[in-house]
């Protein structure tokens, strides 16, 4: 959330709500990309629990629920005139809210008045730190043998100031189904070794997990079998596999988003990202298989910003493809501020966003 300020890329501005069913007219894209005002209705929360969070990962659970991940996250209620009351904690490092139908559920690690992340490291625990200290900000998930299991990057303070945090090593946490108890905690050793924040996005097949992750902007990707998800990685180097980690070289040629969605449409594979370094544009690129080589670029949309504030940007986009409707993929957008005290004036700021997408746009028919 604040401190994530540099993990960006973006979306665009369009408001004519139309059927994404109908022919597209490839001069007027900006008129078949509309704002899912219905969805992001959804997460204007005002009641006990999240009232705003940035990541807005979505995992399709096997009972047909939808747990959200989310990274830094306030907690508490929100005023009538949409102002926040400051907490202390002012906010959690990470959280879940379970989507059944209409519902929205909170869950952190015990009550919400507790105040603790629904993941917190080993160390936070222990009680030898604190999640001032240390935290996971979270990454993609997945289910596999009725489990979901998310990717967690921890950071630690390490100077004073809001840009003084430093990324240490990404952990798999597994969760039990479907009371998303924690189960155990699984060191990923690549990620500390490389740099490479492995697990901001994840893509299944049959005979491989597909891991993503970003380093100075640029995507790389590694795959493993699911059962050996600790160890005996292969790295993609940019036309073959390779098993030291040394060789691996970014799977395209772009500086993007920290957090991006690879999904499969269309018999086709689909990177939906931004442009990193605050850009406002959400970007599509197609391949034959999960790891590239990635074409057919297409400008999707650029994130609009709904107040007239100079401190507000927006960034991290995410497709979230269990709800295609119509021919349209719905993609998230973060918005944020620059100023942690926008954050309590105005509470309808620090909230996922949704667009809908027309398929037929990322596929340039």
């Amino acid at each position: 959330m604040i401190k994530l300020i540099r993990f960006l890329i973006i979306t665009a501005i369009i408001q004519t709500q139309i059927s994404c069913s109908q022919n597209i007219n490839k001069s007027s894209i900006n008129k078949l990309v509309y704002r899912d005002s219905i969805f992001t209705k959804k997460f204007d929360l005002r009641e006990p629990g999240f009232t705003g969070g940035d990541a807005t990962y979505s995992v399709l659970l096997p009972d047909g629920r939808t747990v959200w991940i989310f990274g830094d996250t306030f907690i508490g209620t929100v005023s009538p005139e949409m102002t926040r009351e400051k907490t202390n904690p002012m906010y959690i490092r990470n959280c879940f809210v379970v989507q059944d139908r209409e519902v929205m559920k909170t869950i952190t690690k015990g009550k919400l008045q507790d105040f603790i992340s629904v993941s917190i490291p080993t160390e936070v625990e222990n009680g030898d730190k604190t999640e001032l200290d240390v935290w996971y900000w979270p990454g993609d998930g997945y289910v596999h043998n009725n489990t979901l299991n998310v990717f967690m990057s921890k950071f630690h303070q390490k100077e004073e100031g809001m840009w003084g945090f430093e990324f240490i090593e990404t952990d798999l946490i597994q969760y039990s189904l479907p009371d998303l108890k924690e189960l155990k905690k699984i060191k990923i050793p690549y990620s500390k070794e490389s740099g490479i924040h492995f697990g901001h996005a994840v893509f299944e097949t049959k005979e491989h997990l597909y891991i993503y992750g970003l380093k100075e902007q640029k995507p790389y990707v590694a795959r493993t079998a699911y059962e050996t998800i600790n160890t005996n990685w292969e790295f993609f180097n940019e036309n073959d596999w390779t098993t030291n980690i040394e060789n691996i070289k970014p799977m395209h040629d772009m500086d993007g988003s920290e957090q991006f969605s690879i999904i499969k449409l269309k018999g086709e594979y689909v990177f939906i990202t931004q442009l990193g370094s605050l850009s406002k544009q959400v970007y599509s690129f197609t391949s034959k298989t999960p790891y590239g080589p990635w074409k057919n670029q297409q400008l999707l949309f650029e994130t609009p910003i709904d107040y007239d504030n100079k401190n507000l940007f927006t960034y991290n986009a995410l497709a979230h493809p269990q709800f295609t409707k119509d021919d349209c993929l719905l993609i998230s957008y973060n918005t944020n501020s620059f100023e942690l005290e926008d954050h309590f004036t105005n509470a309808g700021i620090y909230r996922p966003r949704f667009m809908q997408v027309p398929i037929s746009l990322i596929f340039n028919e």
